[in-house]
């Protein structure tokens, strides 16, 4: 097949960005307060909801939305320095949004009046908003391309290497490993599926499982299987 999916694969230690280099030098200016928010923890993003605009410091958050149905679609995960709650601060009640802490997570917390103020008064706070909501969309365009022109083993494959941390002997690693059924959610299949497909990649040794962790030991060898 033809591999073209663009990963940017993750090193250990806390992602910078400008918003948070920003948020450390002007929380007090800006009102913003530290939230911790405990794993598996949920909050409803929504105009109705009136919750503060998120900024996330360290740790992982989940974005799903949800059908008429009640079914949870996945949206995207929110990596340091991205923020939620943005749509929502400026009145839209339509497409109403469900963030689970996928891991222990601090997060900047912003209120909403405070949060559009801001965007209008501060250029540099806005650019860094901006900066900060285009690298979330553009990971959720990828998914979409993922979606629409590759198999699931390589949606599957290559929603792993997102996930993946880089270690200093070049290995990657997944600390946080979702349970099937989430990954199933993420690339749009079923969970039996994903069960399938993470058996035979550990039998063949491209991924090795400790528990909720999982460890590819050569990315070399990991991508060559999607590109046979």
């Amino acid at each position: 097949m033809d591999y073209h999916s663009s990963i940017s694969l993750r090193t250990l230690g806390r992602e910078q960005s400008s918003l948070l280099d920003l948020l450390e030098g002007r929380a007090a200016e800006l009102l913003a307060r530290r939230l911790r928010i405990p794993k598996a923890k949920n909050l409803e993003v929504s105009a109705a909801a009136t919750r503060p605009v998120l900024i996330l410091i360290t740790g992982r958050l989940t974005v799903y939305a949800s059908t008429q149905k009640g079914v949870d679609v996945f949206m995207t995960d929110l990596e340091p320095g991205e923020i939620v709650g943005e749509s929502a601060a400026f009145g839209n009640d339509e497409f109403p949004l469900l963030v689970r802490a996928s891991e222990e997570s601090q997060a900047w917390a912003i209120d909403q009046r405070r949060f559009l103020s801001a965007l209008t008064t501060r250029t540099d706070f806005s650019m860094a908003v901006m900066h900060a909501m285009c690298r979330r969309l553009c990971r959720i365009h990828q998914r979409l391309v993922d979606q629409v022109s590759l198999p699931m083993r390589d949606r599957l494959k290559t929603e792993l290497l997102r996930m993946a941390v880089t270690e200093p002997d070049g290995a990657l690693v997944i600390t946080w490993m979702p349970t099937h059924e989430e990954l199933a959610l993420r690339i749009a299949t079923q969970r039996e599926a994903v069960t399938k497909e993470l058996a035979k990649l550990a039998r063949t040794g491209v991924l090795v499982r400790n528990g909720r962790s999982i460890r590819i030991p050569s990315l070399l060898r990991f991508v060559a299987q999607m590109v046979d």
